[in-house]
């Protein structure tokens, strides 16, 4: 489970479309419940009993361990691939281990509740697993060839896309300064796009693989998810977390396989500490993201995390450009703030419309 640059919930898978949050389901509930308790996480308010219990129930100390996993899935993700070369599929092996690992954990110890797994389930949800490991793979192997900018960027893209097929085919309806804002972000994008002194054609091609893997997965998600936590109620949001990450595990060892990946261990041997650190920060980065962000909408606004979420992309956009040597023009900043900003405003206009 990575929270790689690509791609994006306690929040429901359905709703985690953030790149931060791409791979990242809810791997813990602040008080174990079914989706038929679980209604607005993304409003709900900090009460006078969420604010007493010390850190595991201070709102700046999760909006820290938030902080930490998004730039380290970011960041780290990047990193490692061009550190460690062309293995997206087995870095991508042990970061969804690792989450399976908790979930399988944390079930057998009730800290997650989930209800039984039905074969119906496994197969509604191998869609998801496919479309899953395609915004992964697809992540992991343009890090190497775009700047960070250039990911939230597409990101933002992928945002303007589903907004749009959503109005189409689902007939979700945009306040006027929804529209306005998402017309924003797509100016932006394209100021952006038109001057990337970065470009790289194999880093956008993957970036739109990517793009298209993110906005087919949102839309089965939406159907199939919403319809099995919230309508049927015969699953948990955690249930299906698990169900997904287990089944991308042979689709990724077979893309591994197919990749020629044969040699990870090898090259991973004489990569120096600071690498390998990060390679087990990003393992460990994928379970926390998921836990942070559920725990942040329990503490905070659904608003005060949106905030706190895009300050997280400009913080891992200045960290890439030192640590990588990422140059952006003047206009690729405009172009870049632009998309950001009306990213933004989209999201928080969305708040308030619930």
């Amino acid at each position: 489970m990575n929270k790689a640059a690509v791609g994006s919930d306690a929040l429901p898978p359905t709703t985690m479309t953030d790149e931060e949050m791409q791979e990242a389901a809810p791997l813990m509930d602040n008080k174990p419940q079914d989706a038929s308790s679980s209604s607005s996480p993304s409003t709900s308010k900090p009460t006078s009993s969420s604010t007493s219990g010390g850190l595991g129930e201070s709102p700046p100390f999760w909006l820290l361990m938030l902080f930490l996993a998004s730039v380290t899935m970011t960041v780290g993700n990047k990193y490692v691939m061009k550190a460690w070369g062309n293995f997206a599929n087995t870095l991508t092996l042990l970061q969804n281990g690792t989450a399976v690992t908790y979930l399988l954990i944390s079930r057998s110890m009730g800290a997650l509740e989930m209800k039984p797994i039905t074969g119906q389930q496994w197969r509604v949800f191998a869609a998801t697993a496919f479309f899953l490991t395609m915004q992964i793979m697809t992540s992991l192997k343009a890090l190497p060839y775009v700047a960070i900018a250039t990911v939230v960027v597409f990101r933002n893209c992928c945002t303007v896309i589903i907004a749009i097929v959503d109005y189409c085919l689902f007939g979700n309806k945009f306040s006027k300064l929804q529209v306005a804002s998402l017309a924003l972000t797509t100016a932006g994008m394209l100021i952006y796009a038109g001057q990337d002194i970065n470009f790289d054609l194999v880093g956008y091609l993957w970036l739109t693989g990517n793009s298209v893997a993110t906005i087919a997965n949102t839309f089965w998600n939406k159907v199939f998810i919403t319809k099995y936590t919230k309508e049927l109620k015969i699953q948990t949001s955690y249930g299906v977390s698990l169900i997904q990450q287990i089944e991308t595990l042979p689709i990724v060892f077979v893309l591994a396989a197919a990749n020629g990946e044969g040699g990870a261990y090898m090259a991973y041997t004489p990569l120096d500490t600071a690498a390998k650190l990060t390679i087990l920060a990003t393992c460990a980065g994928g379970v926390l993201i998921g836990i942070a962000y559920p725990k942040c909408f329990s503490l905070l606004s659904g608003t005060s995390v949106v905030v706190a979420s895009t300050a997280n992309k400009a913080v891992s956009i200045m960290i890439g450009m030192y640590l990588f040597g990422t140059k952006l023009s003047g206009v690729q900043v405009l172009g870049l703030t632009i998309s950001v900003g009306g990213s933004l405003w989209y999201a928080l206009e969305g708040k308030r419309k619930r």
